[in-house]
């Protein structure tokens, strides 16, 4: 394990804006709590007709009737997911970009006075990052309402044929909104973190800062063993340490914050000394 020595500068840890995972989280919650509001009260309305009084038993009537509401309802939201997601995904990678951009140059500021460099944020491969953020969260968040209403319309089914109506249907809505809930939060909080990473990486390799310390941040309530190890330790971009083996052969190589769910930061080092 490297020790920082006298050979080093070392600057401030980068930290994502915890801020902006809160506002794009909010944003998604909003979507969610109108599809799955309207979901529960025309599903509700469905079960108290006539056919469905009388027979639940995959009939032509409320079958019928059932695909052609939730095809309408799954229409309805998957349009309105798809119209919300772009304009959210470039908000999400433009507070990402200025975030990265604050937190690179207070960074560098940290480790002298002197130094006045700040990373451009106009440059191709940053460009590039920004791209590829917005795509990726534009298929998250599209994803988001497809997989609800595709549960909902399995479970509608099964209610039918099983006989049992809103007493089976219900329980499962209310177990699928909480589900969908929290997978919007991991969405947002592991985007938000990892589109600040990818662009605070690039930036740093822009102005030639190709060193950081690796941070391990607790927290969770699994944290990966690897990680742990990590801490303190220095690493190149060119380099990157290993950062997962599933112990059959497949091993990731890579940098803070890149797999799904790590909290780990980097802090700038500036090698003064060649080994």
């Amino acid at each position: 394990m490297k020790k920082i020595k006298s050979d080093y500068l070392k600057g401030s840890a980068l930290n994502p804006n915890i801020s902006a995972a809160i506002r794009y989280k909010n944003m998604l919650d909003k979507l969610i709590s109108r599809m799955a509001l309207q979901v529960e009260s025309e599903l509700k309305k469905l079960y108290k007709t006539e056919p469905a009084k009388e027979h639940f038993a995959m009939d032509d009537t409320i079958g019928s009737q059932a695909r052609i509401l939730t095809n309408a309802l799954t229409k309805k939201f998957n349009d309105l997911f798809s119209d919300f997601a772009k304009p959210i995904a470039e908000k999400v990678s433009q507070e990402a970009n200025k975030s990265s951009s604050v937190s690179v140059r207070s960074g560098i500021k940290a480790m002298s006075e002197d130094f006045t460099i700040s990373p451009s944020s106009l440059s191709k491969n940053t460009l590039d990052i920004l791209n590829a953020t917005i795509t990726e969260n534009v298929a998250l968040i599209k994803s988001i309402s497809q997989q609800y209403l595709s549960g909902v319309q399995q479970a509608v089914m099964r209610s039918i044929t099983t006989g049992n109506g809103l007493q089976d249907l219900i329980p499962y809505l209310q177990k699928s909104k909480e589900i969908t809930y929290r997978r919007a939060r991991f969405i947002a909080y592991d985007q938000t973190r990892k589109a600040f990473n990818n662009l605070s990486t690039v930036k740093m390799q822009n102005l030639g800062l190709d060193e950081y310390e690796w941070l391990h941040t607790g927290g969770s309530n699994h944290p990966r063993k690897l990680h742990i190890e990590l801490s303190g330790r220095i690493f190149s971009f060119a380099n990157p340490p290993k950062i997962a083996d599933n112990g059959k052969g497949d091993i990731i190589y890579g940098n803070p914050g890149e797999l799904p769910g790590c909290r780990c930061r980097k802090r700038i080092i500036l090698r003064l000394k060649k080994d």
